[in-house]
Parts: structure tokens; sequence; C-alpha cells
């Protein structure tokens, strides 16, 4: 369905400024390969609250009903939520003790707040995935959040000392209502925590994978507050991370419960000197990302065309938006390597590419990291620190990245 007004502010003042031309929605692994359902995924900016969002809704109902991503798949989340609760929960008092964490997944974030002793609730729409966080100890609601389900924990619970949002805070269709429910929810002096892709870093790092059907809108500092302060909210503190090519952990309060740090203010202040409230700098983006789809077709079919294997590392749901849109498929890369057991034996929608498990294959010549953000992780392998894994990675432009380097 597409959007007539802006999902923030409501104003219809909204110009094209990216289109990724028609995808699937990047989860929508099937065990069998051919068609897969498409949809526009083209990126507006809104003129008047300046925020960057996609033009179509995606039903949730389609993209949430069965889900494969994994928080626990990977290693290095764990040590960074580990790291958000240390921060979180180091001025509680005795009595703030309950934590919620919207769209939980398998639990992973809240296992670091029941190891210190907090009483904890996972709100998670995906059975599948629920039902991993409740038999590893973690109580969830399927369901998703809103504020008619805020008003059912009130009831069961009391109010939250601590909600949490990761990575999940823009897919949501009836934001205004989720905000409300977290107003609702969150304790006088309680902390609410979104963590997101940081769009100045997706931006400057030419990250148009990252822009898909899940992520309806994308947040600098300012246009997050925007909608907060809509609500009584506001931030009162940030961090940046290193996590899915460069995250922001936004630290918010009720209005005025909390001194605003000096972090927030120069964020702000950073992203209005960079521009990030204008359209011209979406434009430019754009033509930034027609030109890196050339540049990353044309290598990878260069090395084929060369007798060189190459194979797809990781099967994340940015992969689905790089495979499509730059025309890559089993003709290029014939596999998918993967550690995630709920994607293995599928294929990457559009593209029929099969995802297998990592330990089942040859080495190839090459690996396209799909799985870009753990670069550092992945150079970590015996593989690559022998010399003999290459992986090809595509942002901010395409290259190879060996052990001699």
């Amino acid at each position: 369905m597409e959007i007539n007004c802006c999902r923030v502010c409501g104003s219809t003042n909204l110009d094209d400024v990216l289109d990724l031309g028609n995808q699937p929605w990047g989860n929508d692994f099937r065990r069998t390969p051919g068609y897969a359902d498409k949809y526009p995924l083209i990126g507006v900016f809104c003129n008047e609250c300046t925020t960057f969002q996609i033009k179509h809704n995606v039903s949730k109902e389609v993209m949430y009903e069965e889900h494969t991503y994994l928080s626990g798949a990977n290693a290095s989340m764990l040590s960074h939520f580990q790291s958000v609760a240390d921060k979180a929960c180091k001025n509680l008092t005795n009595d703030e003790n309950f934590v919620v964490d919207i769209g939980s997944n398998d639990g992973t974030l809240l296992q670091t707040y029941k190891k210190k002793g907090l009483k904890v609730l996972g709100v998670e729409p995906c059975k599948n995935i629920s039902n991993k966080a409740i038999n590893s100890g973690i109580p969830t609601l399927i369901d998703f959040f809103n504020n008619e389900v805020a008003n059912t924990i009130i009831a069961d619970h009391g109010k939250a000392d601590i909600i949490s949002a990761a990575n999940v805070f823009y897919h949501v269709e009836e934001l205004h209502d989720i905000v409300k429910g977290i107003k609702n929810l969150l304790s006088d002096n309680g902390t609410f925590i979104v963590q997101g892709t940081y769009l100045p870093n997706l931006i400057n790092n030419n990250e148009f994978d990252i822009i898909y059907h899940e992520h309806l809108l994308y947040y600098r500092i300012e246009n997050l507050n925007f909608l907060l302060n809509k609500f009584g909210l506001e931030v009162f503190d940030v961090d940046f991370a290193d996590v899915h090519g460069g995250s922001f952990i936004a630290f918010i309060s009720h209005t005025s419960s909390k001194e605003i740090s000096k972090n927030v203010k120069d964020a702000i202040l950073k992203e209005r000197e960079s521009k990030f409230h204008e359209k011209e700098t979406y434009v430019l983006f754009a033509e930034r990302v027609k030109e890196l789809r050339s540049s990353i077709h044309n290598m990878l079919k260069d090395l084929v065309s060369k007798g060189n294997t190459i194979y797809a590392y990781g099967a994340p749901v940015k992969g689905t938006v790089m495979m499509n849109y730059c025309n890559i498929d089993s003709s290029i890369t014939p596999l998918a390597v993967e550690v995630n057991k709920e994607k293995i034996g599928k294929y990457i929608p559009g593209v029929d590419v099969k995802v297998v498990d990592e330990m089942s294959v040859e080495e190839p010549d090459y690996y396209f990291l799909l799985s870009w953000n753990f670069l550092e992780v992945f150079k970590n392998s015996k593989e690559f620190k022998s010399g003999k894994r290459k992986f090809i990675v595509p942002v901010p432009e395409p290259r190879i990245v060996c052990k001699e380097d």
C-alpha cells in the first residue's frame, strides 16, 4: 500500500528521492525457488519534518507471521546488548526492576537484564521465535505492541522502568499508537531505549541495502526527537555503536524528567551542519547508489568470467536488497552460506540463490559479503587469517578484502 502522508508528521508534502525497484520483502525465504511477491521499494523525503521513509507498506502480518532473523545468531550482538543493559541499569533504584522489550525476538537482549535479577517481559509477534524465547526462560507476549497491549501489561505487571526497542522502532505501521503506548507504559522515572541504524551513517557509507520494506522510516536524532516530543517524551542521552552498519542508542524519558546530555545537542548540530534535513542530500545519495550498483555487478561478473567461484556470505534481509537491486542471481553466486538454521535450505527471495550450511561447502575463490556489517568479526576466522578466505565487500564501494590487506 502506498502512503499519501508522512508517517511522523502527517504532511502530504513528500518527494520521491530514491528508487530501488520492485523487490520481494527481504525475509521471504522459501524452501522452493520460484516466484516471489514484489513491491516497490522507493524512498521519499518529507519536506515538513524532514523524515526519510519508504513509500509503500507491506502488511506486518505478511512480514512477521514467520521470521528468520535471530538476535542470538551472532556473538558480537551479545556483547553489544550487555553494554547497553549495563548503562541502562547503572542508576536503577531497588524498586525499579521491570523491563519490557518490544520486538524481543529470541530473548537475547532480555537475557542480559534477567541475569541482573530484573523482571523481564518480551513482546514479539512471530510465534516460532517467541517460542524460542519462552523455552529459554523469557516470558513473552506473542503480539504486536500497541497502546492496548501496553494497558494489558500495566494491568498484569505494573509500569516498566526500562522499555527497549532494539532495531524494531522503525518497523512499525501504527507508529503514533505505539509511541502512545510507550508513554503510557513507562514509569515516571523510566527510560525508553531505542536502537537503530543511524541515518547519517547509512547515507555517508552508501549503505542502501539497509533500506528495505521492514524499515519504514529512518532516524536522525533530530527527527526522532520531533516524533517523541509530540507525545511528551524526549531523548536525554545518545550513544553510537558500530553494529549494523553504524547504529544509535537513544535513551529517552518523559519530557523534562532528566537532564539533556551534551551528546544529544552535539549530534543534532552535526546533523544539521551536514544537511541531513535537506532533500538534496538524499538526491545525491540516490545518484551514488546507481553508480554503486553498476560497480558491484560488473566486479562480480568480471571475476566469474575469469573462472572464479563466488558464494554469498550470510543471507541477511539487506542481502536480499543487495542481490535484487544489483541483479546478482545464481549464475553469478550459485550459493549463499549461513549459520542461522532458520534460513538453511531456503532460497534468497527474488534471485533463487540457495542458502546452505557454511560447514557443508568447499571454500570458494571469493565470498560476496552480504553481512558486511560483521566484517571485523569474520576476519577473525582461521580461514581468513590463513589467507585462504577472501571477501568482496560491497559498501561503501566494492573492494576485495584479504589477509594481505
